[in-house]
């Protein structure tokens, strides 16, 4: 292997990536302009639709059938209208009322909240009707206490307390293990799906590889520069994705009432050792991924037959990069040696802070044996005449 003979190699790949439109789209506008703008607008969008969920409902009446003053004027002090209605389902389907409340006679009353849970005004309302009526309830037993003399505190023998042991750190861990592994994987894919068809299959279409097989530069070393393209390619959409996710998260906060919801999206687990665990995580599965694309692309005779080849392969990526970034997988040596699944599961790992180093270490091992497994298929594929000449 000649070093000079590589670089020049990787420089003229990489002059060619920044050149092709296609190629910057995936691996740059995808992670830092579309996947922001995608999630800022999400948030947005979902807030204010609960915004005007609610607004809706407190405009539209509500249909009651109750004998007892007090439920009506709970509902009353709401915020919402009265009306009347024989046919609840009707009414609401019509959007005539938000909502139904029918008092049945038994012993105790059971009070019926109609609401179409598809419409979020409908569910909006309801919510905030059996909200009134809890506490119209509770407001009740109270008082029939303090009449009959017996204190209130028999609501309440003992109090349940929830204490969630788990600290920051791992509660944002648990949000963004879920999250990040699947975009970068996925997303480290596609970024390098079109440089890597562009060297193989474009260079085919182009009629310019016969002219990288003249050089002086062995088919090794041509493989190695090409692939070392990719590679970045893949790592600085890695990359990026990886900052546009930070960016959209810390700057467009999800509204919410949970509090561990809030306490998962308030602090970012990543410190210079995450990263640097990331990151050598990362580095096989760019090579193995850089490799696996050459390999397969080789194969086609056209840019547009290259998409045709490496697409199935992205959706083959999909499940694994999801299902490793899934709550409830318990880290063990067996699952890090699933190619995709271990990097995404030991990524959540990290982000957690409970990855093992055995675990890691089987996991990066794996990949880097995967990696190696693609190289040389990609070498070997690029020493057959019958793939490079394919017509």
């Amino acid at each position: 292997m000649r070093l000079p003979i590589i670089q020049a190699i990787y420089l003229k790949e990489m002059l060619d990536l920044l050149r092709d439109r296609r190629t910057l789209i995936s691996m740059l506008v995808v992670p830092v302009v579309v996947l922001p703008l995608v999630f800022n607008i999400a948030i947005r969008v979902t807030s204010r639709m609960q915004q005007n969920a609610e607004q809706e409902a407190k405009t539209m009446p509500v249909a009651v059938h109750v004998t007892t003053p007090a439920i009506r004027q709970a509902i009353e002090k709401a915020g919402f209208r009265m009306t009347e209605r024989d046919d609840f389902k009707d009414a609401i389907d019509k959007k005539e009322i938000a909502a139904g409340v029918e008092e049945t006679a038994s012993a105790p009353p059971v009070l019926n909240v109609y609401v179409d849970s598809s419409e979020p005004a409908s569910a909006a309302a309801g919510d905030a009707i059996r909200v009134a009526l809890n506490d119209l309830r509770d407001q009740t037993i109270r008082g029939s206490l303090r009449n009959s003399g017996i204190p209130e505190s028999v609501l309440t023998p003992f109090v349940v307390k929830r204490n969630n042991v788990a600290g920051e750190r791992k509660m944002a861990g648990a949000l963004w293990g879920t999250m990040l592994p699947y975009l970068m994987l996925l997303l480290m894919f596609a970024g390098g799906m079109y440089p890597i068809i562009d060297m193989t299959a474009g260079e085919k279409e182009r009629k310019t590889m016969e002219a990288f097989l003249a050089s002086p530069a062995k088919r090794s070393e041509i493989v190695l520069g090409k692939t070392l393209a990719g590679m970045t390619a893949i790592f600085l959409t890695a990359a990026l994705t990886l900052a546009s996710m930070v960016y959209s998260i810390t700057n467009n906060r999800v509204s919410t009432r949970s509090e561990e919801i809030k306490q998962m999206m308030s602090g970012i687990p990543l410190d210079a050792h995450t990263i640097g665990l990331i990151a050598t995580l990362l580095l096989p599965m760019a090579v193995f991924a850089a490799s696996l694309m050459f390999a397969v692309a080789l194969f086609a005779r056209s840019y547009k037959e290259g998409q045709s080849y490496l697409t199935p392969l992205m959706l083959l990526v999909i499940f694994p990069a999801f299902m490793g970034g899934m709550p409830g997988f318990h880290l063990m040596p067996l699952l890090c040696l699933i190619p995709i699944f271990n990097t995404s599961m030991m990524i959540r790992g990290v982000l957690l802070g409970d990855a093992t180093t055995l675990n890691f270490a089987v996991t990066l091992a794996a990949d880097l044996v995967y990696a190696a497994i693609a190289f040389a298929l990609a070498a070997r594929m690029f020493n057959r005449e019958s793939v490079l000449f394919r017509s």
